[in-house]
């Protein structure tokens, strides 16, 4: 997010695929794991990681279950909470 609080268009998808990988790493589960764990296909879930399909929050909810997160916990903190707020 610029300082002007206008976001890039994909931003938001880039950055909750990065935290994923993050906790994905944290918790060495791999994505295939997650994937058969979320019961989602690992190909839609290959997809969704690279960014070229968004996310649905059905998806981020299978997701932070899985995780044992909340669906904001996978959302780039500086999009969900700008300038600190």
């Amino acid at each position: 997010m610029s300082k002007t609080g206008t976001v890039r268009r994909g931003q938001l998808r880039e950055g909750t695929a990065e935290e994923i990988r993050v906790l994905l790493a944290r918790r060495r589960i791999s994505a295939a794991e997650l994937a058969r764990r979320a019961g989602m296909k690992q190909s839609t879930l290959a997809r969704r990681m690279t960014g070229e399909i968004a996310f649905d929050l059905d998806d981020l909810e299978a997701i932070a279950d899985v995780l044992g997160v909340t669906i904001l916990d996978l959302l780039p903190s500086a999009m969900v909470r700008p300038n600190n707020r």
